[in-house]
């Protein structure tokens, strides 16, 4: 555990990259905090309640709208730069905001305050899609995002904060100036990283058909991933619960317990202590190949302290099960967002998650609608109770659905782990080689047999799994090789039929890749692409080393190892 620990910190500190869009991650989500906060105190202090209704509907429908084309646009732009663009465009409407509130504009306000929040709202989804392209494990990526749900959870408390400061000691005119401010630093990062790479040109104009086709295309990704689409369902109920716990809070604080009004607080405070908890400890499991059982686990968790509060009322009670429905939401954001990163193709992974985004905002919206009918028909602990139970409910009924997913991720895993032994692939991006891994095929050599024979077409490359092969030319073995060596490159990046003949020398198996498959993956990459011209150069400077000294008088005689 202490490992996961330090590798899961380590892979940030040590990534350029990976620092560098943890750093923005931070300043915009404590610009969001300190933006949501300001926004409400403005527009309670010029309309009551009735702003506060305006600038919460203002808030949620047109981003939720906007959010399947942004996914779209960040399948087919650079990701890099449009977290940059979306950043500057926040700051200048916030910027602009806090202008117009300086005015007495609260119309303008309201409009700046909309198209900045459209704005922000892209930022998640596409960080999360850009997440991978940075990392080179699974494991990585678990740990990346176990570590950016900490520091979310930082900048949730510190935003909030500041915002009361700024409020206390100036206006919301200046607090919309700071959130400006903090998107400006975000892009300025996010600027900073290096342009993600392998991701293939579409070739097609990015136009407003070509966008509508690409959010149909989302929703088809999810139908040919039901098993993305199985997190997504979950995710989704458990936001309608969610949802319900905004009004549910004030209910058990008003009405079920001691705590009264200020125990609102005292609530939701409870549940970011357990989130930031949970967070720290969700590293220790970022290798872990369970991760749909956990995610599973986590939206279980969600509902039972909702339960308990129902039906023991008391106000320790209430406090810890707010603790506990923290650490469950902590569980469920680290394990369902690196699901979604490892089950959805980088291809259309921006789409996926930007439409994940707007369905859980809406679920969100529907809980919060919902949950008043509940409370008036069963009153305050029944509800808790309903809501509570459907979550373990939902759980139970997918539980084959979570399994089967374990078991995918294991298979992929194990897949991944036998690539990383190969020099050429071992700094390939998490979606490289999960595609890869994908696409593995096993086949049984006989002792004795060839794999194929100097002059032959290079088609696949492959990977001894288990057994050994002999590399065999000018007549002799010049190379064994055993478990998690690799062979073929030559052929398949130097176009080239193949230089040796390879032999099983005891039944074998090996994983094959397709060449096209492994030349796309090996060459999209700059360090991997580098590591194996290095290899062929090496292998072909041998080999022709060993040709001088002894010309070739085999027929299957070639100049290289494959």
């Amino acid at each position: 555990m202490p490992g996961a620990y330090r590798e899961a910190w380590a892979s940030v500190t040590r990534n350029r990259d990976l620092r560098l869009a943890q750093t923005s991650s931070v300043s915009a989500w404590t610009g969001e905090f300190l933006f949501l906060t300001a926004m409400t105190v403005y527009a309670f202090d010029t309309d009551g309640a009735v702003g506060v209704g305006v600038v919460g509907f203002l808030r949620v429908l047109p981003a939720t709208i906007a959010l399947p084309w942004l996914g779209a646009l960040a399948d087919r732009v650079s990701r890099r730069r449009l977290l940059v663009g979306t950043c500057a465009l926040r700051a200048v409407t916030a910027g602009g905001a806090g202008i117009a509130a300086a005015a007495g504009q609260p119309l303008v306000v309201y409009a700046l305050l909309t198209a900045s929040t459209v704005c922000h709202a892209a930022y998640r989804p596409v960080l999360g899609a850009l997440f991978p392209s940075l990392c080179t494990t699974p494991e990585e990526l678990a740990g990346v995002n176990a570590v950016r749900s900490i520091l979310d959870g930082l900048a949730a408390l510190v935003g909030p904060l500041a915002a009361a400061a700024l409020l206390a000691g100036s206006s919301a005119a200046v607090a919309f100036g700071a959130v400006a401010l903090l998107a400006g630093v975000a892009g300025v990062l996010a600027a900073g990283l290096r342009q993600e790479p392998g991701r293939p040109a579409t070739g097609a104009p990015a136009g407003r058909a070509r966008v509508v086709a690409d959010v149909v295309d989302g929703l088809r990704e999810l139908r040919r991933r039901p098993r993305a689409a199985e997190v997504i369902v979950l995710g989704g109920v458990q936001c309608v619960v969610r949802g319900a716990l905004t009004v549910l809070a004030v209910v058990v604080a008003v009405d079920l317990t001691e705590l009264g009004r200020p125990g609102v607080g005292l609530l939701w405070a409870a549940f970011g202590v357990g989130g930031l908890l949970a967070a720290l400890a969700s590293i220790g499991a970022a290798g872990s190949a369970r991760l749909g059982t956990l995610f599973g686990a986590g939206i279980a968790l969600w509902g039972i302290p909702l339960v308990v509060v129902g039906l023991v009322t008391g106000d320790s009670v209430a406090v810890g099960a707010f603790l506990v429905v923290g650490a469950a939401n902590a569980l469920v954001d680290v394990t369902g967002f690196t699901l979604l990163q490892r089950l959805v193709p980088d291809q259309t992974l921006a789409r996926v998650l930007a439409l994940t985004e707007a369905v859980f905002a809406l679920a969100l919206a529907l809980g919060s609608l919902a949950i008043p009918i509940l409370v008036s028909a069963l009153g305050g602990s029944g509800a808790l109770v309903v809501a509570g139970a459907l979550l373990p409910v939902a759980v139970a009924a997918r539980w084959a659905g979570l399994r089967a997913i374990d078991a995918d991720i294991g298979v992929r895993t194990d897949r991944i782990r036998l690539l990383r032994r190969v020099g050429v692939l071992r700094l390939l991006p998490v979606p490289a080689i999960e595609g890869l891994a994908q696409r593995v095929r096993r086949s049984r050599i006989a002792a004795q047999a060839d794999v194929f024979r100097a002059g032959d077409p290079g088609d696949d490359f492959y990977v001894v799994e288990s057994g050994s092969v002999a590399v065999i030319t000018d007549g002799r073995e010049i190379r064994r090789l055993g478990p998690g060596d690799a062979f073929g490159e030559i052929a398949l990046l130097r176009s080239v039929p193949r230089t040796a003949t390879v032999r099983a020398l005891e039944d074998t198996e090996l994983a094959a890749l397709s060449g096209p498959e492994f030349v796309a993956a090996v060459t999209g990459f700059t360090a991997s692409s580098s590591t194996a011209e290095q290899l062929v150069r090496g292998y072909l400077t041998e080999d022709g080393r060993r040709q001088a000294v002894r010309p070739p008088a085999d027929p299957d005689a070639g100049p290289g190892a494959s």
